[in-house]
């Protein structure tokens, strides 16, 4: 390995993959309970009574009696949080002992943690193919039992080679970095990894991230093109390559790095240099966070870049904190102010015990049970300091002991009564509540303001296409809840008939079809410019997004699946597959189509993704004429101020439409597109290419040029999708507000359509007056 591949002049050491989450260990578990446990101030005061038991000089009773006590406040205490804890030590090792499966065989992985200390966090180079120190990059030792690399591999001869004795199964917690991790559709990432190659021909795989920041939606990866053919162990086993990346951090959204694969014929191998101006950039659409989940993806093999501690997840999760509710917060006032009372009524009996010890007839009238006679070796002053702790004892009740344990018992009743109620059980996952902190389950009475999602939470997550606008006019029936089945069957049945008159569809899925409405039919055969409009908005859904299409049954090979990021995005291509405008299949820069049973390709020349910071999504095509096109969707806040000057009208038309949709509560967007000259098209292709390759501030350069591009946009129309409230939602937030909890809607849905899904989820009453 050469000496640039060091860091800081010496081997790279990395943290293991094993975590622990657990607050204790078998060494740490009495010291550190007692610690927490005697931060309340009334095991404080109980100790103290205690220890004043053992004094024979203001002792009151047996010191056995009080410690019994003590004992019994601290065992059950700590029997409850080591119960606790150990759910998390065994969540900790079926997590570190969960399978996985890396590249055996043939492969060294030469990044391996070393024993000795860990070294400061700075940024890391992985090397891949180096057969050991001291060799080159990729030795030969490592590589014989490889047959070569060809010169321009095929995905399609070689396979992945899933169960083949190349790969090796081992658990997460011997997954070292620089590995290379093989995942399956299904499978949980168990480290941080750099994806390398799917299953898909362009590199593209989805995650879900919902155990990582609560969102439902699938999340988009894509492999660097460098490596995005690695298709086969022989040729993961050959990989030359350095990973440089950034050092490790809490940013769940940002990564930096570059990766430079390296030829068996370069001079580089055996040097000592590396080249760094030749080098991919890396991003976080590169990276597979642990935590996620892989989806609809058949396969993807990775890797590994951050392991254990160092994964974002657990630098952002940080120790497990030892909580405290409100109400143990609030008696450990109530207890310093009880024992500030206890000490005014000890002080007093301790001066007057001490004037009562220093006149002889009163002292023996008043205290003759307790001291049979007056000890000559005792003065006044000492007497009344002794009969002040003595006083402590005997008033101890101020404080109840048994206070504590009857807290302790409420709770554990409370944790088992929570997670065997059947109003919090859901029956098609079989899940219980599971409380996680016991201790905390007395705050749930002290909640007074709820922050709630919409989406996925107070709604299904579950999209359908009810409405469109194209160019003005509103297609799309809205049935109302009382006639639904009827009608809806009704409209169904009409659909499948003006289609099959019209041309036939074999691909669509009438079992599954929201979008009903025979009018869009009668518009589609007049050849006029609605005729024009409509087929220009459903190419726009068609083509524009980034969806996956699969036929899982041979048998059926009309019947498509898609796979999506986001429910939105699988509605609009699913209602314009069954419409007429079915998206059929893609590949690295190929869109398959058929548009009304004519074939059409369109070459993928860029796309420019959806975030939540744009708002919008855009693809650049080129049509089977020769024509480029930029078609795009997104919130009409976005679009209406990129769309042409001379379309006012339209722009004020569709306003309205999308208006009425978001008074029914429906979801909406707005769809356009222009049409780019080749220079055009060159010149900003050059420059996105620039920005992509840029190692700064890469978000905001590619950013700024998309901008650019997505002007002047031709207006089409708007879609408005149905997402509806889960059941319960309307009366649980009703009881909430009967309970004096105030209710936060979070959405970032149109005006409009957050007032209409507050009035139906009775977040918003007619009593109420709306500020906007």
């Amino acid at each position: 390995m050469p000496a640039a591949a060091y860091t800081h002049g010496q081997p790279p050491q990395y943290t293991p993959n094993q975590i622990r989450t657990a607050k204790y260990t078998a060494l740490s578990f009495v010291p550190k309970n007692l610690f927490e446990q005697f931060r309340r101030a009334a095991n404080i005061y109980f100790l103290l009574l205690l220890i004043l038991q053992f004094i024979p000089a203001v002792a009151t009773g047996l010191p056995g009696l009080s410690a019994l006590a003590l004992f019994t406040i601290v065992a059950l205490t700590m029997a409850k949080d080591g119960y606790e804890d150990s759910k998390r030590s065994a969540s900790d090792r079926k997590a570190n002992r969960a399978p996985a499966t890396v590249l055996g065989r043939g492969w060294v992985n030469v990044n391996k943690p070393s024993a000795r200390a860990r070294r400061p966090r700075a940024p890391m180079r992985l090397v891949f193919g180096s057969s050991g120190v001291g060799g080159s990059i990729g030795g030969a030792a490592a590589m014989a039992a490889w047959p070569p690399v060809p010169a321009a591999p095929s995905r399609l001869d070689s396979g992945i080679g899933i169960g083949s004795d190349e790969w090796a199964v081992t658990e997460w917690r011997h997954i070292h970095v620089g590995d290379i991790v093989l995942l399956q559709d299904g499978d949980p990432v168990p480290a941080d990894l750099l994806l390398l190659s799917t299953s898909d021909g362009d590199g593209v795989c989805f995650v879900e991230t919902k155990n990582l920041d609560g969102e439902t939606n699938l999340k988009t990866k894509h492999a660097p093109a460098c490596t995005a053919h690695l298709g086969s162990p022989h040729r993961l086993a050959s990989l030359q390559c350095v990973i440089d990346v950034e050092p490790p951090n809490t940013q769940l959204y940002s990564f930096k790095g570059a990766i430079r694969t390296l030829r068996p014929q370069s001079p580089e191998y055996a040097g000592s240099t590396l080249d760094e101006s030749a080098r991919d950039p890396l991003g976080i659409d590169n990276l597979l966070l642990r935590g996620t989940t892989l989806c609809n993806t058949e396969w993807a093999v990775c890797a590994v870049v951050f392991t254990g501690d160092e994964t974002k997840i657990m630098m952002n999760s940080g120790e497990t904190p030892s909580k405290r509710s409100r109400i143990e917060r609030m008696m450990n006032y109530q207890v310093v102010s009880q024992f500030g009372l206890l000490s005014i009524l000890c002080l007093v009996s301790a001066v007057l015990g001490g004037v009562y010890y220093g006149r002889p007839d009163s002292f023996q009238a008043l205290f003759i049970v307790a001291f049979e006679k007056k000890s000559s070796d005792r003065s006044a002053p000492l007497f009344g300091f002794l009969t002040f702790w003595t006083s402590l004892i005997l008033y101890q009740t101020v404080v109840p002991i048994s206070l504590y344990v009857t807290i302790e018992m409420v709770k554990l009743f409370q944790a088992y009564f929570i997670s065997q109620d059947m109003d919090m059980y859901h029956p098609p996952t079989d899940t219980r509540c599971k409380p996680v902190a016991w201790n905390l389950s007395d705050d749930l009475g002290q909640v007074e303001y709820i922050f709630s999602d919409k989406t996925g939470t107070l709604t299904q997550n579950v999209m359908e296409f009810r409405q469109c606008t194209i160019r003005g006019k509103v297609y799309g029936e809205i049935v109302a809840a009382d006639d639904a089945p009827g009608r809806a069957a009704e409209l169904l049945r009409a659909m499948d008939a003006r289609v099959d008159q019209f041309f036939g569809n074999p691909y669509r899925q009438s079992e599954t079809t929201t979008f009903l409405d025979t009018a869009i039919y009668d518009d589609l055969g007049s050849d006029g410019t609605q005729a024009r409009a409509i087929i220009e908005f459903f190419t726009v859904l068609a083509v524009c997004h980034t969806v996956i299409s699969s036929t899982p049954d041979p048998a059926r090979p009309d019947y498509i699946e898609y796979k999506a990021q986001s429910p939105d995005e699988a509605a609009l291509v699913s209602t314009a597959r069954d419409v007429g405008f079915s998206f059929l299949r893609r590949n690295k820069d190929r869109i398959y189509c058929s548009f009304l049973g004519q074939a059409q390709t369109y070459q993928l020349l860029a796309t420019l993704e959806f975030t939540s910071a744009r708002k919008r999504m855009s693809v650049i095509v080129r049509r089977e004429d020769g024509r480029i096109m930029l078609l795009c969707k997104g919130a009409d806040s976005v679009i209406m101020e990129r769309i042409r000057q001379n379309q006012a009208r339209l722009r004020q038309a569709t306003l309205d439409d999308l208006e009425m949709f978001a008074n029914h509560g429906l979801r909406t967007l707005c769809l356009g597109y222009r049409t780019l000259e080749e220079d055009e098209y060159t010149t900003w292709k050059a420059d996105y290419d620039r920005a992509m390759s840029s190692l700064g501030d890469r978000d905001a350069e590619v950013e700024a040029v998309s901008d650019r591009i997505e002007q002047h946009l031709q207006l089409i129309g708007g879609t408005a999708i149905e997402d509806k409230l889960q059941d319960g939602v309307p009366a649980t937030i009703a009881q909430l507000a009967l309970a004096g909890i105030k209710l936060w809607v979070l959405t970032g849905d149109k005006t409009e359509t957050a007032i209409n899904i507050g009035y139906s989820c009775n977040l918003l009453n007619s009593d109420m007056q709306l500020v906007v």
